[in-house]
């Protein structure tokens, strides 16, 4: 479980920095920049939480 949480961490870390070219692919006017950070850092938290708790289990 530990293994699938870091990697869903690293691909939020990925989509966060590249968040300026998917809302330019997209046309997103900044909004979908907006929505990407937003949802990867709510991945980092939740993943973060899972691997803090399977550590102290």
């Amino acid at each position: 479980m530990e293994k699938f949480s870091v990697l869903l961490m690293i691909a939020a870390i990925v989509c966060a920095l590249f968040s300026d070219k998917i809302d330019s692919a997209v046309k997103g006017d900044k909004k979908v920049k907006k929505v990407i950070v937003i949802f990867s850092a709510g991945v980092i938290s939740v993943c973060t939480i899972a691997i803090i708790a399977g550590i102290l289990s």
